[in-house]
């Protein structure tokens, strides 16, 4: 019987982190510590724009977990040709005033200030959701957008009036205090940026003519809700990516005019135009700092910094003075609880984010909502609620990978005695083969935390043990989950079995190649193998039968990890029919007829699997309740198999 438990544990504790602990103001506003919820997109909202129970729960969550300040996520204040999603809050109207007093009450109700964020989408907009032409400060396109319509002079007033009456809606309906998006890439952002501005008259030009809008949205502001309510704006320092786009010393002058026009704080962010993004996972931590830094140089009010600071780099960047406040995203969507755990010396609790981008691919192309890779309970805070078992059982849990691993965490955390059976000497299953590629170590990060998590617990871990139906009268198990992944499909293909061929899991494995490598199969983890054995200088060619790579994976994900495919010098070849594996090479037969041979010293196969439901058969009628969770159900992602363990743990 083997026992496994990972290093890795944060030992924390709430001396170590006195800065981020402090009080701090915004203004008048007083915050019980210098920790930020930043305003981040959900789709939680109803169609018509109001605020839901879903809505209301998931802000309530992060406020209870212990943040200073909480700013809800952008709310559009110019309906219809100013919201950016179906879902997006509205509050254009006062019918939307009493949804929203709720959501600030529940907020309140846990310690923490609640702030609202007030956006419009400008030339980001789609016609297919606001039923209009996109508008702009100029008639060109966001890149891959559709043409805008230029704002007249009045249309411009109009749009600053709405932003001034949407504040005062906000403070009607009890929120603390609100932010100007004056970021990302939206509609103040488009007048900031010689990209997208090219207008002639007052509102472009030069540097203090683009700005005009952003002070004359703080100037209507101020005039609705006096000059004490706490009023800030979010300024993008730069634009990646691009030639020409604002720069940092650009939006320095832009902080100080906005600090001059009375807002109370300025939140420094930063966004990619065009292909310049590098994939979420290679961003380091706190890769945006020297710019909040740059803006904290010339500025006296507040300066809060944003992106993925951990907490012991956030009291670093606080104690050396760099910035005033840190701002917690995507950590909070995995774990709404980041500063009670850390504050009570529970930092090895915290279940770490990945930076997969999963969250904000979600909003783009789910109407339903975000959900998170690593938290299940993500928007369903009110019915995935752990509660005691009404009666313990005795679980066995077949599988140590990210579904199996979950499933016996949360019927542990519920009371239930639970045995994990893992063939192999380690836990993690598929995620210790997914984190090999490049830029993936976050996934070992949050294996060895589901492994601490276990260990702590004391689920019994029986490591390079195979679990079969002779031991249901050893074990007696009121029920048994099986997480018995998947079984690596091979395609048949002449040659197939020759010596010269691996399966993509053997190569993430660490078996050897040749200098010349063909990988069979484009969606995401034969890309993610491609760059693994490129990243060693091997010389890839990637082959698919469908038109496009990695199609089944989100845009944030996709256009980075093709760039780097592309920037290793990976061959690309998809629309191809495979028709012989020879000891030369991949013979293939190309979209316009072509028949050539693929050269390589070694095939690899990244074909997809197929759901290993051996197990499943001989148990079925000899337990009292048998589930299934993960890819033995059907070869899916870590997101499904994480969900699908918290949801029979929860069902136990």
């Amino acid at each position: 019987m083997g026992s496994g438990r990972p290093g890795g544990e944060m030992k924390m504790n709430q001396k170590q982190f006195q800065k981020l602990f402090e009080p701090a103001w915004i203004g008048r506003m007083s915050l019980r510590n210098r920790l930020v919820m930043p305003p981040m997109a959900t789709n939680y909202g109803s169609e018509d724009g109001f605020v839901t129970q879903r809505t209301i729960d998931y802000y309530q969550e992060r406020a209870k977990g212990g943040v200073g300040l909480v700013i809800v996520e952008f709310t559009c204040v110019d309906s219809p040709v100013g919201r950016a999603t179906p879902r997006q809050l509205l509050i254009d109207d006062d019918r939307f005033i009493p949804e929203f007093s709720k959501l600030a009450e529940a907020i309140r109700l846990h310690g923490a200030k609640a702030a609202i964020q007030l956006h419009h989408v400008g030339r980001q907009a789609r016609s297919s959701v606001t039923g209009h032409q996109p508008v702009g400060p100029s008639p060109i396109a966001f890149p891959g957008g559709e043409l805008p319509r230029e704002l007249t002079p009045s249309q411009i007033a109009g749009i600053v009036a709405r932003f001034g009456e949407g504040a005062e809606r906000a403070m009607r309906a009890g929120f603390d205090g609100v932010e100007i998006h004056a970021a990302h890439g939206y509609l103040i952002s488009q007048f900031l940026s010689p990209l997208s501005n090219q207008r002639q008259d007052a509102y472009g030009g030069d540097v203090e003519n683009r700005a005009r809008l952003l002070l004359e949205v703080i100037a209507a502001i101020r005039e609705r809700v006096g000059k004490d309510y706490p009023v800030w704006c979010r300024l993008s320092a730069m634009e990646f990516g691009v030639e020409g786009g604002i720069t940092l010393e650009e939006t320095q002058v832009v902080a100080q005019l906005a600090e001059r026009a009375g807002v109370d704080a300025i939140h420094v962010s930063g966004h990619a135009v065009g292909p310049g993004r590098r994939p979420p996972m290679a961003q380091p931590p706190g890769a945006m700092v020297p710019l909040a830094e740059g803006i904290k140089k010339v500025v006296s009010v507040p300066v809060i910094a944003v992106s993925r600071i951990p907490p012991e780099l956030g009291e670093s960047i606080l104690q050396e003075g760099r910035v005033d406040l840190i701002a917690m995203g995507r950590a909070l969507i995995a774990d709404p609880h980041v500063p009670q755990k850390v504050a009570s010396g529970r930092g090895e609790d915290i279940t770490p984010c990945i930076y997969c981008q999963t969250c904000l691919d979600s909003v783009v192309s789910r109407e339903e909502g975000i959900y998170c890779v690593v938290n299940a309970a993500l928007g369903r805070e009110r019915e995935y609620e752990l509660k005691p078992a009404e009666r313990p059982k005795r679980v066995v849990v077949v599988g140590g990978g990210p579904g199996g691993m979950e499933a016996a965490r949360v019927a542990s955390l519920r009371g239930h005695k639970v045995t994990l059976f893992e063939r192999d000497d380690e836990l993690g299953g598929q995620l210790l083969l997914a984190s090999k590629p490049p830029f993936k170590d976050t996934i070992d990060t949050f294996r060895r935390h589901l492994a601490d998590q276990l260990a702590k617990l004391g689920v019994e871990l029986r490591l390079g043990e195979r679990f079969t139906a002779d031991l249901l009268d050893q074990f007696k198990p009121d029920a048994v989950v099986l997480a018995t992944g998947v079984i690596p499909f091979v395609p048949q293909i002449p040659g197939v079995e020759g010596k010269q061929v691996l399966l993509a899991t053997e190569v993430l494995a660490g078996a050897e190649t040749g200098e010349r490598v063909a990988v069979i199969g484009g969606e995401l983890v034969g890309c993610e193998t491609a760059a693994y054995l490129a990243e060693q200088g091997k010389r890839v060619t990637i082959m698919r039968r469908g038109p496009e790579l990695a199609t089944k994976v989100g845009p944030s994900v996709r256009a980075p990890l093709i760039r780097r495919l592309e920037a290793k010098g990976v061959s690309i070849l998809t629309g191809v029919e495979y028709e012989e594996i020879t000891e030369a090479g991949v013979i293939v037969r190309t979209r316009e007829g072509e028949r050539r041979t693929v050269e390589a010293d070694t095939v690899v196969l990244a074909a997809g699997a197929k759901p290993n439901t051996d197990l499943l058969a001989s148990i079925e009628g000899k337990v009292p309740q048998v589930f299934c969770v993960g890819d033995c159900i059907e070869p899916r992602g870590i997101r499904e198999a994480v969900e699908g363990g918290y949801r029979v743990g929860l069902t136990l």
